[in-house]
């Protein structure tokens, strides 16, 4: 399905209990059951180690929940099985935003963008530049004036997703010759630099494990990155790129009424309102940031008119 950004906005006021009154009613209590709480990475990584140390601090506030992992396709096989859950409040997905967006825009995925009701925020995570310490590339200056002057290789994280769309922006606003090499993961697309294949990379939180052999050129983020705090944002060196960040956040499914999802939303509150979660979170390199379903939006909104935008790149 296309939608305009009348239709999406208009739709997700919608769903805010602005426009209309919820469809379906429910006697019953909620919580009176666990939830299923959808996970589409596999276990271990940084989705599901994050939402598994949410768990128990949402039982503390009635939430219990068991985990459901659906892999497969970046989320958008998990996606279309979450849009026709039940619309009764007991089945959640853990979301990295802008996947939902580019699995709909890019791949025309099986599910209603519009639809999914956002209900808490707790990570950004910045992209950044990088290349080996060995590099002559020193600073992002350096890297500018080498794409300017000739082609330069630049690692991304998977074609179509995020991070290619962050290099995408990247290379139009500043007139780059950047020939894009895709990889599967941040670890591969680290490999590839290391070993000298690729000249240059991007990465997320978890390039910081790598730190000892990378240097950093700069972050795509409003503030310094708190697990790059000596590296400056590309706004602080003077260029005006939109950072496409990666927002981990967590969607009720299509129709749930709208006193359900405040409640979940109130329950996810007071659950990072205890510091001992927000210390786990730091642990892995999660640090929390609060997005409230309104912010969430917004930021969707965006990446969905961005994706539009370089559609023909992402595709190509």
């Amino acid at each position: 399905m296309t939608f305009t950004r009348r239709k999406f906005l208009g739709t997700t006021l919608a769903s805010a209990g602005v426009v209309a009154a919820p469809r379906f009613g429910f006697a019953q209590a909620y919580p009176s059951q666990p939830l299923k709480w959808i996970i589409y990475q596999s276990p271990g990584g940084l989705i599901d180690t994050s939402t598994r140390l949410i768990q128990p601090f949402l039982k503390e506030q009635g939430f219990s929940s068991t985990l459901e992992y659906v892999r497969g396709a970046s989320g958008r096989i998990a996606r279309s099985q979450f849009s026709r859950a039940k619309p009764d409040g007991y089945t959640i997905m853990t979301e990295a935003s802008p996947e939902e967006v580019l699995g709909k825009v890019v791949y025309n995925a099986d599910y209603r963008l519009d639809e999914f009701q956002p209900v808490f925020g707790w990570f950004i995570n910045a992209f950044n530049l990088y290349v080996t310490k060995a590099s002559p590339i020193k600073t992002l200056d350096d890297l500018i004036k080498t794409a300017r002057s000739r082609r330069l290789t630049m690692a991304t994280i998977g074609k179509g997703g995020p991070s290619h769309l962050q290099l995408a922006i990247l290379k139009n606003r500043l007139n780059l010759d950047l020939q894009f090499v895709h990889f599967d993961g941040g670890s591969a697309a680290y490999s590839a630099v290391a070993g000298g294949h690729v000249e240059a990379g991007v990465g997320g939180s978890s390039s910081v494990q790598w730190s000892d052999n990378l240097t950093f050129l700069t972050v795509f983020r409003e503030t310094r990155d708190p697990g790059l705090p000596d590296v400056p944002t590309i706004k602080q060196q003077g260029h005006d790129i939109y950072p496409i960040n990666e927002v981990i956040y967590v969607n009720a499914s299509p129709g749930v009424p709208k006193d359900r999802v405040a409640k979940l939303a109130a329950a996810f509150t007071k659950a990072f309102d205890n510091p001992e979660l927000v210390a786990q979170q730091k642990k892995i390199n999660v640090h929390v940031t609060r997005m409230d379903a309104a912010q969430l939006r917004q930021s969707v909104q965006k990446a969905f008119d961005l994706a539009n935008e370089y559609k023909s790149i992402l595709t190509g």
